[in-house]
């Protein structure tokens, strides 16, 4: 088994057996480089801050493995880059850096470019055993 440590090595290795890669357009040029938290706009109605969460993370679409970059995460949620087009209330698995990988649903989804869709989607509870 590999040592935790490796975990970063392993996103990479996936990534680039993704069945498809999102890409960054050329604008983004400081992606990498926002840190803490989000601004919020005028008027936001979110009830948990977000932060900025930026890396890659593969997305685990019926069977599909996208390569994506994250972008910021809330206690209630995640959003990301994807190379394709994900509709509403479509449940996928995320798998981020050094964790086990979280069950989402995708909220929202628009084209900001060429093999690059800004989603947001919520962390899906699981069902509690009584």
């Amino acid at each position: 088994m590999l040592d935790c440590r490796n975990e970063p090595c392993v996103i990479e290795l996936h990534w680039d057996s993704a069945t498809h890669q999102a890409r960054l357009p050329e604008k983004f040029t400081d992606f990498f480089e926002r840190h803490g938290t989000v601004r919020a706009r005028e008027g936001c109605r979110r009830a948990y801050l977000r932060f900025y969460l930026r890396g890659q993370a593969i997305v685990d679409r019926r069977g599909d493995q996208l390569g994506v970059f994250t972008t910021d995460a809330s206690r209630q949620g995640i959003g990301f880059l994807s190379p394709v087009q994900l509709l509403p209330k479509e449940r996928c698995r995320i798998q981020l850096p050094k964790t086990k990988g979280f069950q989402i649903e995708v909220v929202r989804c628009r084209r900001i470019d060429e093999r690059c869709y800004e989603c947001g989607a919520t962390f899906v509870l699981a069902a509690v055993s009584k």
